[in-house]
């Protein structure tokens, strides 16, 4: 059931970020959901939960929209697990945890994301796609974090409370 439900979550994502979601951009700016859900999914469930769904949000993302399948499965499986590693150590239901390692999960991603788009394609100019992209992005996703954190995290009680109910033998 929560493999079904992820997916589901995963192919809504893809569709309002594609779609949506740019309807409401900010300076050509996007918010990166897909790595809200990701960090959300690590720190919920752990690393490893959260380097699968990392992998299969990329993969999605690569499929439809991506030059390069595998860059953006390699480089949100990498953010999935790195933000799933605290898992134990901090309280689910603190929403200051989510906020800080997406917020450092997305700065990491779309600079890695420059580096290995632009400049091995010699384009240099770091700084233009710094404040261009790279910061109102990391901004932007921010302000989407604490929203779409409860919302996989209300997801996730229930997908909890149902496979408590369903483990129950007696």
């Amino acid at each position: 059931m929560r493999i079904f439900v992820t997916f589901i979550l995963l192919i809504t994502n893809l569709t309002l970020q594609s779609t949506l979601l740019h309807s409401i951009a900010i300076f050509e700016v996007v918010p990166n959901t897909a790595i809200l859900i990701i960090v959300s999914y690590a720190i919920l469930r752990g690393d490893i939960e959260g380097a699968f769904t990392g992998f299969f949000a990329g993969l999605l993302q690569d499929i439809f929209f991506g030059r390069y399948i595998g860059l953006n499965a390699f480089l949100y499986m990498t953010a999935g697990f790195i933000c799933g590693k605290p898992f134990r150590d901090f309280y689910r239901e603190s929403f200051l945890t989510p906020l800080f390692l997406s917020g450092v999960a997305t700065l990491c991603y779309e600079i890695a994301f420059y580096f290995t788009n632009y400049f091995f394609r010699a384009r240099l100019d770091f700084l233009y796609y710094l404040n261009r992209n790279i910061l109102p992005g990391t901004v932007y996703t921010l302000i989407m974090s604490i929203p779409l954190y409860r919302i996989v995290y209300a997801i996730n009680a229930k997908l909890e409370a149902y496979e408590k109910a369903r483990r129950r033998l007696f």
